[in-house]
């Protein structure tokens, strides 16, 4: 039963069906969140009932415990996004768009968007510059999903978010990345929302650009990882540009992946962190974690029914045989990460976060 009328708080729900690992025990206190109130309501649960918090989105990127979770995981249901136009031959001119989302309006978003002429072929420039949209899209919105929509629609930037999984949200927090391109390059602001139930943003330019460790994004680390009073990012809004490639770049981006990673298998993505590149030039390049992986001789070597993929070895997946279990994906973990330091002297860290019952 639930224990929130308002909220809808449950008791004892199984995480594993929330995780693209399928693995995890009952989480004590569990939420679906579709808006700026449930989420402030969930913060205000959390701290009446002494619970600690975790925000789920696809649940990519995370071992959960066979015991599960002792506090609230809240399933992070914000989906909004800003429509969408084609980059259209015509007038780049500044227009008030307000917010999808339900959240308070904390001020109005002024947007530049391509108003059409007449039906054209889609262009790169209009009057000489190049044609720019800003995209407003809420938290729990699925990335791959907008990297397809709007590369398809013709807008670049955001192509390498085609295939990863996960949401807007968890890229924006872990500022995930693929091909060479990182999501803070095109993010240009952060709505999130405190533990004392404000709605803060984080302007970075406004122009799409990132100015990395100035702003506190770095490979696979943003500002929130160590923002104390973080309840939840609510929503982030991207600069991209017109591009006649964006569609033909994602297509390839997307090709790359079926051809090198197991994407029917059980995973939680990359498990590990590349490691750290020598910023000297000439200095030799450090292999991939994946490629010291494989170079351990790891690929195929299993704990139970967790295992090194065979065809990319940075993803540990789940065999099929049957249920695996967070112990046997842990240990599978530890050996991984013990070989290819007995081999290489390089110590990998984890990419998947593990989470403490």
């Amino acid at each position: 039963m639930p224990l929130c009328t308002a909220l809808k708080v449950e008791r004892n729900v199984p995480l594993g069906r929330y995780t693209t690992l399928g693995i995890g025990g009952p989480a004590r206190y569990f939420a679906r969140c579709a808006s700026v109130e449930d989420l402030t309501q969930a913060a205000h649960f959390a701290k009446q009932n002494f619970a600690k918090v975790l925000i789920v989105g696809k649940g990519s990127n995370l071992l959960f415990d066979d015991r599960g979770y002792q506090g609230l995981v809240v399933l992070n249901e914000l989906t909004s996004c800003d429509d969408v136009p084609l980059p259209r031959k015509g007038i780049v001119q500044p227009t008030t768009m307000a917010s999808t989302t339900t959240q308070q309006q904390v001020d109005d978003e002024v947007t530049l968007v391509v108003v059409d002429v007449d039906d054209v072929d889609q262009v790169d420039e209009v009057d000489g510059t190049t044609a720019k949209l800003e995209v407003k899209v809420g938290s729990g919105y699925a990335f791959n999903t907008l990297g397809q929509r709007l590369s398809t629609a013709g807008w670049g930037g955001l192509e390498f978010a085609t295939g990863i999984p996960g949401t807007v949200g968890g890229a924006i927090y872990m500022n995930a990345g693929a091909n060479g391109r990182e999501t803070c390059e095109v993010l240009s602001s952060v709505e999130f929302l405190t533990r004392s139930g404000q709605v803060r943003r984080l302007e970075l330019g406004g122009s799409g650009s990132c100015s990395s460790s100035d702003m506190g994004f770095t490979y696979r680390t943003s500002p929130f990882q160590g923002m104390d009073d973080l309840f939840a990012i609510v929503s982030g809004t991207f600069s991209v540009a017109a591009s006649a490639n964006a569609k033909a770049t994602a297509r390839a981006y997307m090709h790359r992946r079926n051809e090198t990673q197991p994407l029917r298998d059980k995973s939680a993505g990359c498990t590990f962190r590349n490691p750290e590149q020598p910023c000297s030039p000439g200095q030799e390049q450090v292999p991939s974690a994946g490629a010291l992986i494989d170079g351990a001789g790891l690929k195929g070597y299993s704990v139970g029914t967790a295992m090194v993929s065979p065809v990319h070895a940075n993803y540990l997946v789940c065999t099929e045989t049957r249920e695996t279990s967070s112990r046997d994906m842990k240990e599978l973990i530890r050996v991984v990460k013990d070989k290819v330091k007995a081999k290489t002297g390089i110590e990998l860290e984890t990419e998947v976060k593990i989470i403490k019952y």
